[in-house]
């Protein structure tokens, strides 16, 4: 028996070449595995002293949030000093809380994933052609689509139905980019906080109701244009 067999790491040459001399890690799991089998491999590390202890890690965790509060205490330390002598506007301020959402940031990023949309065509149709990639890409299983016979034989088909649990999205943009025909878009818009569950769920209707605007591309986007990643 070769060595290449003996190992189970297969007959390709090339292969066992690569690995000479280098350790291989240990299989997630004990036992025998055959040529062409997908084994996970894990490379454990070896906790320290300190981290075995658990106590000392802990310590190190309150150091850090002692840090950040002793900082931002003597900040407004500063600030109060000012204020006292009626200054307070020009003085730099500590930790600032925003009250969301009667008060909002306004250093959000322009490619930041928010609230998704369906683009449409020229006709007021959905561009979205019931392809179920997106619903496929989506690992939250968050996209939920029916779909129906178009009367263009060109289209083929539409979705009947098209409904995100906004809740359940972790806005990994995996559905815009598995999507063939660019129908649905996740724009930068981060206001979706609400007070009632049901309201999570985005049908095929309010996604497609963003205030939109026509553009050269026969596209409808939020804000008048297209994106231009």
């Amino acid at each position: 028996m070769s060595d290449e067999t003996s190992t189970g790491l297969g007959r390709n040459v090339g292969f066992r070449q690569i690995i000479d001399g280098h350790v291989m890690p240990q299989p997630a799991y004990q036992g025998e595995f055959t040529e062409g089998e997908i084994v996970k491999y894990y490379n454990p590390e070896e906790m320290t002293l300190a981290e075995k202890l658990y106590f000392p890690e802990v310590l190190k965790g309150l150091m850090v949030t002692a840090k950040v509060f002793w900082g931002n205490m003597a900040r407004w330390a500063v600030w109060f000093t000012y204020w006292i002598r009626g200054k307070g506007k020009d003085a730099p301020k500590g930790a600032v809380t925003i009250y969301y959402p009667e008060e909002e940031r306004p250093d959000y990023s322009p490619i930041n994933r928010g609230k998704h949309i369906l683009t449409m065509r020229k006709s007021g149709d959905p561009q979205c052609v019931a392809c179920y990639m997106c619903a496929t890409a989506c690992p939250a299983f968050c996209i939920h689509i029916v779909a129906g016979e178009h009367d263009d034989p060109n289209i083929e088909k539409y979705p009947v139905r098209f409904d995100i649990e906004i809740d359940k999205c972790v806005f990994c943009g995996y559905c815009e980019e598995a999507c063939p025909v660019d129908a649905i878009r996740l724009t930068p818009e981060p206001r979706m906080a609400d007070y009632q569950r049901e309201r999570m769920l985005y049908d095929k209707d309010y996604l497609l109701t963003w205030n939109p605007t026509y553009v050269e591309d026969e596209h409808v986007y939020p804000g008048g244009a297209p994106r231009d990643d």
